[in-house]
């Protein structure tokens, strides 16, 4: 399986779990030809829970006025345009219409006939219900707590697993699995329990799970923290992703 292949799939299934994490309430998202966005007005300042996705560079240009209106609307003073690798004509309609290049991450991948098993070496529990990795996700990325639908109902295509030592969850991730892909998402580890390996455990797991459930391929986004965890699993890094952020002077007032 090819880099571009890999990168095709994790931009794919980014804007499944993208979605998903929007679907609570409809007004929190914005679909435009070529375009999607979302915001979390219960969380503004959370940057990461603000962004947009896009297929077409042209599309995104056309959709510029649109989605600043979107955000300004509900009161966000900072969101994000995720850009792969190869975008240089959307990056030259973001530097025009205001946007600044921010932080950087990794697109890598793993295509599973390339990679030998490594299971867990730990028990893991399955979570149906995502309220503790909720809960340990905002300690760790400062993200919003606020219930929404999926996470008390989780969707079948949504695998949740953690790792608890004396009644507490340590670390957790999941994955989300569209057509023959599994994205993961959301591995955290609680810092008092760091450098202890929870965090590449809990990856041992959502892959097996993965592999058992018949996927050809995972994918995923990497911090440089993260990175050299997800390098030791078998993934490769597949693009370099740039955050072009969207910053007002002054918080615009709800609508």
């Amino acid at each position: 399986m090819t880099d571009a292949e890999l990168a095709a799939r994790l931009r794919s299934n980014l804007l499944g779990f993208k979605r998903l994490q929007a679907s609570g309430i409809p007004d929190w998202s914005l679909q435009l030809p070529g375009v999607w966005a979302a915001v979390r007005p219960t969380a503004p300042q959370v940057l990461f829970l603000q962004q947009v996705l896009f297929s077409d560079a042209e599309a995104l240009g056309s959709s510029l006025g649109s989605l600043e209106g979107f955000f300004r609307g509900h009161g966000i003073p900072a969101w994000r345009v995720q850009v792969p690798s190869g975008e240089p004509r959307a990056e030259d309609l973001l530097r025009q219409a205001g946007y600044l290049r921010e932080e950087a991450f990794l697109a890598m991948g793993l295509a599973f006939a390339d990679v030998p098993p490594a299971p867990p070496g730990t028990t893991l529990e399955t979570l149906s219900t995502l309220d503790e990795l909720i809960q340990l996700c905002a300690r760790v990325f400062g993200s919003d707590v606020s219930p929404q639908p999926w996470h008390r109902q989780p969707p079948s295509t949504l695998h949740a697993i953690a790792l608890r030592k004396q009644g507490q969850v340590l670390a957790c991730g999941l994955c989300l699995d569209e057509d023959d892909t599994t994205g993961i998402y959301l591995v955290a580890t609680a810092p008092e329990a760091r450098r202890q390996g929870l965090a590449s455990e809990v990856m041992r797991g959502l892959l097996a799970g993965a592999r058992e459930r018949g996927s050809a391929a995972a994918v995923l986004q990497a911090t440089s923290m993260g990175h050299g965890v997800y390098q030791r699993l078998g993934f490769r890094t597949v693009g370099r992703w740039t955050n072009w952020v969207r910053r007002l002077e002054r918080p615009a007032p709800p609508a």
